[in-house]
């Protein structure tokens, strides 16, 4: 089969060339060169009725959360401060949320999606284990408003690319990327950004391919950030979507980035995961056919989405001990003789470890990536506080409840693969509770309803913006998803 100059399908490449699509990176198949080709071919026409809906709840809930940490992050001063100290805003003409109109469309790109990734409340795609939107949405954004004139549709079909290409290159590098230290939202989302970033500008498929190779040597995002809360992790994607435009600026002035850079025996995916079952067929399988960044879910909840099961189940199950006439915070510590939090090995890595700083956050990064908080402070504030939570981070009841919550290993139970989690409560008067969450609210077998979403969104953007701005916001996203209005006027309300 040859697709005659078209479109990458089906796991064959374009331009006419068939290739053998073996398992394994051992083959010689040329994925960055396929998916530059498409990148560069791909049209509006792509646009599905499903496609659209879904981009619209995407874009207005990372609208929402960005706006509402820009506002109250506890990074944000400082970061703010720094960048606009090396690059003060007046010298461009985009918009960072709540700052003004006047950045380069790198550095608003670098604030807004740094802004994004905060309150660790931002998009998650489960295959790939990590946040699509951030790195693609505020790329895409900043290139339309440089752009001024950027059909909607077009800005639309960014941001899916730009998601697509995220989406399928995190899930080969599989989880146990983050067993080598690498952060997967932004390594992958680095091209997703360059990706997005070429779909507005138009750009030929050589040029992206050498902005591919460019951005291999700035994929970046170490876990390390796990050892003290810091606020690196907040930082990845907006490096990413900084790096971003500027390797597409070098590759358009001919600087000749690395070819290959996806594939090769020094490329990304096999310097950046150990992951022996990587099938570069399965990267393009569809390309542009099967858009699999539909799956991306809405997180219900600011913390890592490992912990969301838990915060889940805590919540009901200590409404059926309120309703027993327990109601007290510190009579539902006493009720309470232990909490076991069941995690596949994957997971305990990175929210169940007992160390103090998981078990006792006293930072904002550590308390998101702590199941022993997150489980606790559900059980006892409820699941519907919002970023709210972490001003208890020395909360006494939550602590001693903590104290009671053991996290074990569980590789064995198939309800616990993906993001699934199963708690046991032992009480004080004999009584136990075993409840299993496989898939935590918002995937799509458990769905984030559209007026959830929407509640979500003016729960972030209402303390910032006022209850009118934030109506005229939603309206304008969802216009734009309908291929109506204008994403520089979208982000003139949001200045």
């Amino acid at each position: 089969m040859s697709t005659n100059g078209t479109h990458a399908t089906n796991g064959h490449a374009t331009n006419g060339t068939e290739y053998s699509l073996k398992p394994g990176l051992a083959n010689s198949l040329p994925i960055t060169s396929i998916i530059a080709q498409w990148v560069s071919t791909t049209t509006t026409a792509s646009l599905n009725s499903s496609m659209r809906n879904k981009l619209s709840d995407l874009l207005l809930d990372m609208v929402g959360i960005s706006a509402a940490a820009a506002q109250s992050s506890a990074s944000t001063p400082a970061i703010v401060a720094a960048i606009t100290s090396l690059s003060p805003p007046g010298s461009g003409s985009c918009t960072v949320l709540t700052k003004g109109s006047t950045y380069p469309a790198h550095i608003a790109a670098l604030l807004n999606a740094t802004f994004g990734h905060s309150l660790d409340f931002d998009d998650t795609h489960a295959a790939s284990t990590l946040h699509p939107g951030v790195c693609a949405i505020w790329a895409a954004v900043a290139q339309a408003e440089l752009s001024s004139n950027t059909d909607v549709d077009r800005f639309l079909l960014a941001v899916s690319v730009g998601y697509e290409i995220t989406c399928r290159l995190g899930t080969e590098l599989g989880y146990s990327a983050y067993s080598r230290g690498f952060h997967n939202t932004s390594t992958a989302g680095v091209f997703g950004a360059v990706a997005a970033i070429a779909v507005l500008k138009g750009l030929p498929a050589p040029t992206i391919e050498m902005a591919f190779g460019l951005a291999g040597s700035r994929a970046a995002g170490s876990m390390q950030y796990l050892d003290n809360g810091s606020h690196n992790k907040r930082l990845h994607p907006g490096f990413a979507c900084h790096d971003a435009f500027v390797c597409v600026a070098l590759a358009e002035q001919g600087v000749v980035g690395a070819t290959r850079i996806f594939e090769g025996k020094m490329g990304f995916l096999n310097a950046y995961s150990p992951n022996q079952e990587k099938d570069l067929s399965r990267i393009i399988k569809d390309l542009g056919e099967e858009w699999v960044f539909v799956e991306t879910s809405l997180k219900p909840f600011p913390a890592c989405r490992m912990t969301h099961g838990g915060i889940e189940m805590a919540d009901k199950l200590a409404n059926k001990r309120r309703q027993k006439g327990i109601t007290s915070n510190a009579d539902l510590v006493k009720d309470v003789k232990s909490i076991e939090v069941r995690l596949r090995t994957a997971n305990m890595s990175l929210v169940g470890d007992r160390t103090e700083n998981k078990v006792h956050p006293k930072a904002e990064v550590d308390a998101q990536f702590s199941a022993y908080f997150q489980v606790a402070h559900a059980y006892l504030w409820g699941s519907q506080q919002g970023v709210k939570a972490y001003g208890r981070l020395g909360d006494q009841d939550v602590s001693a409840l903590c104290d009671k919550i053991k996290c074990v290993v569980d590789d064995e139970d198939p309800g616990l693969l993906g993001m699934g989690s199963r708690i046991i409560v032992d009480y004080e008067d004999g009584s136990r509770e075993d409840t299993t969450i496989t898939e935590p609210l918002g995937e799509p077998s458990h769905p984030f309803e559209r007026s959830a979403v929407e509640l979500k969104f003016k729960g972030c953007m209402e303390p910032v913006y006022g209850p009118k701005t934030s109506q005229e916001v939603l309206k304008m996203v969802d216009g734009i998803s309908k291929g109506q209005g204008s994403v520089t006027e979208l982000m003139k309300l949001l200045a």
